[in-house]
């Protein structure tokens, strides 16, 4: 027998028990998940089947109107906190917030035959032995199904972690668990559960957790100069104005609190996934600041997406299916700001009361620039009915229209210049759009003076058009050149 042949035997049952473990991995794997704020498989990759993405937010579960333990429950009531100023404010919240006796199940369905009644386990790593967590998983494989059931305290506890934060230390992050059947203590198979914690606690104002902390951003106002530059520190959007739409109001002038490009939170490592706008429309005699301090997280809101990358933050500017004024009978919405993070909490209140109670950070007279009045708004960026639609183009689906919204949003708000234009001519565009709308011969200029602007507008949307156009122009300009035309 050859040399190699016998080192083969005498390892063979190592092999055999190496391969009975790949051979695990690679089962086909099936998923069901109940008891967190949002979960999903995750497909980036082919090699990542085996791997569920958990997010589980907590942000004050003693505001929910039920706990069935069960089901998530929904912290965004209406119910405000109180601060140390004894002042009534948002309450951080979630929609689908976990709780302590929630219980959380992840269900696994394998077609791995060989796993039947073999006990199942949850480790803090991929190696079980030494990482094993105990009392997490004390039942079997049945069939080729197993489960991880536990309450959230029991899951949290496990990790390490608390429901009762006072600092930023260890309330949230990322957190791995792996589950799976054992055979000689070792995984035959698993599942990696990456879960995302985002907790936020608040019982009285003389026991406030975190609540607070995570609750409020405080204002950041410009300069006397009028430059947008932060010197306060702050989270959230922590500075912005208003301005008026067609149906919508456009957010300007913004501060984004949380520092640098990346929306992140910093206790957490989590993104900000979303700008909420809530806002409340302004009643008859009322003033703005008292519809500010009206808004609560149960209040209407709309939700912005931020960008993960570098430069501007938000991926639209506009709070719409707002309702329209009219002449002599204004209507006017007002705006607070607020964040959610990726696992659904929505925290970072802008802190009207602050604003008020310290006028020397901002100037009380001028809470309208966080409201707005809608009204119907005719001109060349607007996205509803405008004379340059349906008098210069025929129609208000024109793809021309399509193609100066697109540079609009793509090259002018990210840009200071770009939202100062946008801001004079939401001024000044519907009376200037009146008096041509008026003039049948100033129509046919506007179309003609636009046909260019569209044109140069798809140039620098399609950059790869220039190298066309610049290449069939070289050569027209060679050809004529021999022919001597030139």
């Amino acid at each position: 027998m050859a040399p190699w042949i016998g080192r083969l035997s005498k390892y063979k049952q190592s092999i055999a028990g190496i391969v009975f473990i790949f051979s695990g991995l690679a089962h086909g794997l099936s998923f069901s998940v109940s008891g967190a704020s949002y979960w999903t498989q995750d497909t980036t990759d082919a090699s990542s089947k085996s791997k569920v993405l958990v997010n589980a937010g907590y942000a004050i579960p003693s505001l929910c109107t039920t706990q069935d333990n069960v089901t998530t429950c929904n912290s965004c009531t209406g119910k405000n906190i109180t601060n140390s100023s004894n002042q009534s404010v948002p309450a951080p919240c979630n929609e689908q917030s976990i709780y302590e006796n929630l219980q959380f199940i992840v269900q696994v369905d394998s077609d791995n035959a060989n796993i039947n009644e073999l006990t199942v386990g949850v480790a803090k790593a991929t190696e079980y032995t030494a990482n094993s967590i105990q009392g997490l998983s004390p039942n079997k494989v049945s069939g080729r199904t197993y489960a991880l059931q536990a309450t959230w305290s029991q899951v949290v506890a496990a990790l390490g972690m608390s429901f009762t934060c006072t600092s930023g230390t260890q309330c949230g992050g990322t957190k791995l668990l792996y589950l799976g059947p054992i055979k000689d203590d070792k995984f035959v198979e698993y599942v990696t559960i990456e879960i995302k914690f985002s907790i936020i606690n608040y019982s009285s104002s003389s026991s406030p957790g975190n609540g607070l902390t995570k609750g409020i951003a405080p204002i950041c106002a410009p300069d006397a100069e009028g430059s947008l530059v932060s010197s306060v520190t702050s989270e959230g959007l922590c500075y912005y104005e208003m301005f008026p739409g067609d149906g919508k109001a456009y957010i300007t002038n913004l501060i984004a609190g949380w520092g640098g490009s990346s929306p992140t939170d910093a206790d957490t490592s989590l993104n900000y996934t979303n700008l909420v706008m809530y806002y409340a429309e302004v009643a008859n005699g009322a003033s703005e600041f008292d519809t500010l301090k009206s808004i609560t997280n149960a209040s209407s809101k709309s939700l912005v997406s931020l960008n993960n990358v570098d430069g501007d933050p938000l991926s639209d500017y506009k709070v719409g299916q707002l309702e329209n004024g009219e002449v002599g009978a204004e209507r006017k919405y007002c705006f607070v700001s607020a964040l959610q993070d990726a696992t659904g909490n929505i925290f970072y209140f802008l802190d009207v009361q602050k604003i008020h109670a310290d006028s020397s950070t901002f100037d009380v007279g001028k809470y309208g620039l966080f409201c707005a009045s809608p009204s119907e708004v005719v001109g060349v960026l607007s996205d509803k009915d405008c004379f340059i639609a349906t008098v210069a183009f025929g129609s208000r689906h024109h793809p021309f229209l399509d193609i100066l919204r697109e540079f609009r949003n793509t090259y002018m708000h990210p840009h200071p210049l770009g939202k100062k234009f946008i801001k004079l001519y939401y001024t000044y565009g519907p009376q200037w759009a009146k008096r041509v709308s008026e003039y049948p011969v100033a129509k046919v200029i506007v179309k003609i003076g636009l046909l260019p602007v569209v044109g140069l507008t798809y140039l620098i949307l399609n950059p790869l058009w220039f190298v066309v156009l610049g290449s069939l122009l070289a050569v027209g300009y060679v050809y004529r050149r021999r022919r001597g035309v030139v």
